[in-house]
């Protein structure tokens, strides 16, 4: 699942260098309470910028970064300029459906930036597997993320939608599970809810080589379907 704690997962992006600025937008709290990540506690945020939320609710956004300079812009016009402090700017604004840039500078000069647009109606179903390819062992687990998308192919991370799986061919369907630690759904069963319009099917390869065939299916979505070889030996090709 691609939304582990984003909080610990921006600042591991930063540390190791792989990008020079992120955003993260916490999730709004009751109206006289606030979030605070004390020791190793973490914020409830998101990478998103679509939010079950009012135009003009205040939302607060945090941009991690190792420049000493952060603009943020909604829909391109300035919403605040913040120095980040050990690395993360925060800012509260109006959420306005659109787009939410942070433009990150050190010493007067640009080093990166980073937009987040709001998703539309769900449209479709994505899938994406973490192999291009099985071998017949029974340990070989192919993991595929089903994501609920709009027209453009941005994630809905707000759909909380029931996705059905299907497999055909030289293969089943191990397990299925959506990262929400409050639920408690079974993991043998063939259909699933997403969780940050994300879902996770488990593939494992039959013992004899051929085709493996996952389709997810969701009531007023397009379907997906992805197909894995699956070989008699050698190692699995993983992306």
């Amino acid at each position: 699942m691609s939304e582990r704690n984003s909080s610990v997962t921006r600042r591991q992006v930063l540390r190791y260098g792989f990008s020079p600025v992120e955003i993260c937008v916490a999730r709004p709290v009751p109206s006289g309470m606030e979030q605070e990540a004390v020791w190793w506690g973490y914020y409830d945020e998101q990478v998103s910028w679509t939010w079950d939320a009012s135009p003009g609710e205040q939302m607060t956004v945090h941009v991690y970064t190792p420049a000493d300079s952060v603009t943020l812009l909604i829909n391109g016009s300035v919403a605040g300029v913040a120095a980040p402090d050990k690395a993360k700017a925060t800012f509260t604004v109006p959420y306005t459906p659109g787009s939410l840039t942070a433009v990150a500078s050190k010493d007067g000069t640009e080093i990166g930036r980073k937009t987040l647009e709001t998703a539309g109606v769900a449209a479709a179903v994505r899938l994406t597997p973490d192999v291009r390819e099985l071998i017949t062992s029974r340990d070989a687990l192919a993991h595929v993320l089903a994501e609920v998308t709009d027209d453009r192919g941005q994630v809905v991370t707000n759909a909380v939608t029931e996705l059905s799986f299907q497999v055909s061919g030289a293969g089943e369907l191990a397990g299925t599970a959506n990262g929400n630690p409050h639920n408690l759904d079974s993991f043998r069963q063939p259909h699933h809810y997403t969780w940050h319009g994300q879902a996770l099917a488990i593939l494992r390869p039959a013992k004899r080589p051929g085709v493996v065939r996952l389709t997810a299916t969701a009531e007023g979505l397009r379907p997906a379907t992805i197909t894995l070889v699956n070989r008699e030996n050698g190692p699995s090709t993983r992306l």
